[in-house]
């Protein structure tokens, strides 16, 4: 049995284009950073009450700093083979600690070492979505077996 390639173009592509969505976002003047930050916040509004408690419990810009690095923990994750899709989690922590250093010689941006706590915990979901996914979809061929 062969396993299959982890590098696929997809992956590198999809991986490739959530990381400049992050360093472009992360790293743009605050007048083009906080409209999609407004926007993103906006579409949220719909969520349900209980919805909102959660995502928000902890505020908005928590909220908006997990989210956003949970698509590049799940993006790292796909690159790696399976035994080392956690050291995504560190990969992603790594990207957050070099955007909030970078942050600080941008004017109107602020670097927060909270914010990379929060990226870190975004980019742990992604990871932990993605190693579910592939561990059941191992089960699942092992099965038809």
């Amino acid at each position: 049995m062969s396993a299959r390639p982890v590098l696929t173009p997809a992956r590198l592509v999809t991986a490739g284009a959530v990381l400049a969505a992050v360093v472009a976002l992360t790293l743009a003047p605050r007048a083009i950073a906080w409209p999609a930050r407004t926007l993103v916040l906006d579409a949220l509004d719909h969520l349900p009450p209980s919805w909102s408690a959660l995502v928000f419990g902890a505020g908005a810009d928590v909220a908006l700093n997990v989210a956003f690095f949970v698509p590049l923990g799940a993006a790292v994750a796909l690159l790696l083979p399976l035994r080392w899709a956690p050291a995504s989690v560190a990969l992603c922590a790594l990207v957050s600690f070099a955007v909030e250093t970078l942050q600080a010689g941008i004017p109107g941006r602020v670097p927060d070492a909270d914010d990379v706590l929060s990226n870190t915990i975004g980019a742990a979901i992604g990871t932990v979505v993605v190693i579910a996914m592939r561990v059941a979809a191992r089960g699942g061929r092992a099965a038809r077996r």
